[in-house]
């Protein structure tokens, strides 16, 4: 059993790492192309842009952990019953419980280090991923300027482009307020271009008006055209303020107290909650996609990468389909957070036993 044990592990973890490489990859691509946008069309350095993506890769495994057990189980059943090796092992007097249990064990391992990854690792990385992000924006006034966005961080203007492209601007208004009279100067321009020096944006603005009112007679308008007229705007320096943590921030023990705290003011946190059982339940999904994948196996009965890729990421939908339908029933008051929260675990579970429980015994 022990040789058995060896080699089936030494196959599987081959084929899991292929899939976990796969699956993050698949997963990365499109954060890589949100980061290729923050250095080529919004300025944000190449570093801070690599700690940024560097950030989203612990967040990534929390998903594709579970997924590459899933499809590591599938590949590694699949060539067994292929090559016809399970019905030597079965005729050597090994049960196909015990091949199961192999998995199980692994699986078991993977999960208690996913729960701790879940718990401890992920929402403190979220968290300085989030607050990396804010830190990028906030100090690359370039990359804050976007088309179709009011931007308020400047002192007493309000700044709104329609278009951008590099440094040059299209259809420019800004907006000149006071604490009380509102809009006091209004500017616009067809087109303009700007440069950041310190804490100025200084603007060239070609083809526009300034629009002005008195503060003793508002009815009263003063408009000035212009071919090009030159403006800076003073860049405010917000405090530095740390960035609030979501549910998907804290910690199990953060959400605990956050829970008993609320519910003793009389709130009812049912989205902290959520996010509790949650976090559990997906830790554990490894072992759900084991006995799945298992069960599928011997349905299937095949060895290629693209079908069982296919199977994975159907099981994969089905399953986060489910979990959207828990939190819903859960939002609604129909079931407990902790039923709905587990709620695919239980379905997939009960759908993989079945499968085992069906054709194990036919061998």
């Amino acid at each position: 059993m022990k040789i058995l044990r060896s080699y089936i592990l030494k196959d599987f973890s081959s084929t899991f790492i292929f899939a976990l490489l796969s699956l993050t990859m698949v997963m990365m691509l499109g954060n890589m192309m949100k980061i290729s946008d923050m250095v080529i069309r919004k300025g944000v350095s190449i570093l801070d842009a690599a700690k940024v993506f560097a950030l989203f890769i612990p967040y990534v495994l929390g998903f594709t952990l579970p997924l590459a057990f899933l499809l590591g189980v599938l590949l590694t059943m699949g060539r067994l019953i292929s090559d016809n090796e399970i019905t030597a092992i079965n005729v050597a007097g090994i049960s196909l419980f015990k091949i199961l249990n192999i998995f199980l064990i692994l699986g078991i391992m993977f999960a208690l280090f996913l729960f701790v990854l879940n718990d401890k690792v992920i929402p403190g990385v979220q968290y300085k991923y989030r607050s990396q992000v804010k830190g990028v924006y906030s100090k690359n006034i370039t990359a804050l300027i976007e088309p179709g966005l009011f931007l308020e961080n400047f002192q007493n203007y309000v700044l709104y482009v329609g278009d951008k492209e590099g440094n040059r601007l299209k259809n420019i208004f800004i907006y000149e307020v006071g604490e009380k009279e509102g809009a006091s100067r209004v500017t616009f321009a067809k087109r303009g271009e700007f440069i950041v020096e310190g804490n100025t944006l200084k603007m060239k603005l070609e083809d526009g008006f300034r629009d002005e009112t008195k503060p003793e007679n508002k009815k009263e308008l003063y408009r000035l055209n212009f071919k090009v007229f030159f403006v800076d705007i003073p860049i405010e320096e917000k405090k530095s303020s740390t960035v609030k943590k979501k549910p998907c921030d804290m910690r199990l023990d953060e959400l605990r107290s956050k829970i008993e705290h609320l519910r003793q003011k009389g709130v009812n946190p049912i989205e902290l909650v959520i996010e509790f059982h949650k976090r559990i339940s997906f830790s554990f999904s490894i072992i759900t996609f084991i006995l799945l994948g298992f069960g599928v196996s011997l349905v299937v009965k095949h060895r290629e990468k693209s079908i069982n890729f296919g199977i994975a990421l159907v099981a994969a939908g089905i399953y986060y389909l489910l979990f959207i339908l828990g939190q819903t029933l859960v939002e609604n008051h129909l079931l407990i957070p902790f039923v709905g929260m587990w709620l695919p675990n239980i379905i997939i579970s009960s759908v993989g036993g079945y499968l085992i429980y069906k054709n194990a015994y036919r061998r």
